[in-house]
């Protein structure tokens, strides 16, 4: 017990270093948590809840949860974005959130679009290592352990290039992320904070009739890290039901599903298989999503497949 607990500390301290924010296995159905200018390509007033509980059976495993909802403003080109998120990593290291966004897009040839957003926001982050007694009592006393507890501000921006049948995009939505209220007394835990670049991309295939392809890409880079690329293929047969596979470099093989309950009412799952060392001592990660689409005045309220 004593082992996992320094090896989930040791792997804290890599991720407050290193990649800091949450990855979504969903990520292209939950797109606006990863490009703000996202919400440009949906005709409609979105909401979507997404919770992921990462290496179910280890021990201070992470969770998130996240909340976001996008809708364009009347019959303009203007569109309006916020999300919500919760992200825990053991059981004393917790950050809670939101950020607001805003996309403008404008008219590229007959049938693409270019969009361009920002987003900003704030958050509350914690990390109480004294109220873990599994910490032996040596530990306690090191600075490394020192609680922390600040306030965080966050600004980010995202472009996206896309049509009915494509979409292209590259973003860092938190790409100025910085504390601005600490209470943490001793520079040895000061967090260097690193942008994160994305770039993600999605092509719609019509097949035959009743089947649909689309395969999706996502690449992060965060300086000091490996590059990490999320490959995906998803079917969606018969307006119904969205089968898919991914696999995430440097984590896990995953399989999802998605169910359109009604034409505006969508549940996702997804399961990762860990291919890491983390296989030996956990029982995969799961991801769970719901979306709801309601109409806009004066907008097209078709299917949105990205």
């Amino acid at each position: 017990m004593k082992f996992i607990c320094t090896f989930l500390f040791c792997y804290c301290a890599f991720l407050a270093n290193a990649q800091q924010k949450a990855m979504y296995t969903q990520y292209m159905f939950n797109t606006l948590a990863i490009n703000p200018a996202y919400s440009s390509i949906d005709e409609s007033l979105t909401f979507t809840a997404l919770s992921r509980h990462q290496w179910v059976g280890f021990n201070g495993a992470p969770n998130t949860q996240t909340i976001s909802v996008h809708s364009p403003i009347g019959e303009t080109n203007t569109f309006i974005g916020a999300i919500l998120v919760n992200d825990q990593i053991g059981e004393v290291i917790r950050e809670t959130g939101g950020d607001l966004s805003l996309a403008q897009r404008v008219p590229v040839g007959s049938n693409s679009y270019l969009s361009l957003g920002v987003n900003a926001g704030a958050s509350s982050y914690g990390a109480n290592y004294s109220e873990n007694y599994r910490l032996s009592p040596n530990s306690i006393n090191d600075v490394v352990f020192e609680n922390q507890n600040s306030m965080r501000v966050n600004f980010g921006w995202g472009i996206m290039l896309f049509s009915d049948k494509y979409y292209v995009g590259l973003s860092s939505p938190h790409f100025y992320y910085k504390d601005v209220a600490n209470t943490v007394t001793k520079s040895a835990n000061n967090t260097t904070y690193r942008p994160h670049y994305m770039l993600q991309a999605g092509y719609l295939v019509q097949i035959n009739q009743d089947l649909k392809m689309k395969p999706n890409f996502l690449v992060k880079y965060v300086n000091g890290s490996p590059i990490q690329f999320d490959i995906n293929a998803s079917f969606l047969i018969s307006e119904t039901v969205w089968l898919g596979a991914s696999y995430r470099s440097l984590d896990s093989f995953d399989a999802l599903a998605s169910f359109y309950v009604t034409k505006d009412l969508q549940i996702g799952y997804s399961y990762d298989f860990t291919n890491t060392q983390l296989a030996k001592t956990q029982k995969g990660s799961h991801e769970i999503s719901i979306q709801f689409r309601l109409p806009v005045k004066g907008r097209d309220h078709t299917a949105c497949y990205f």
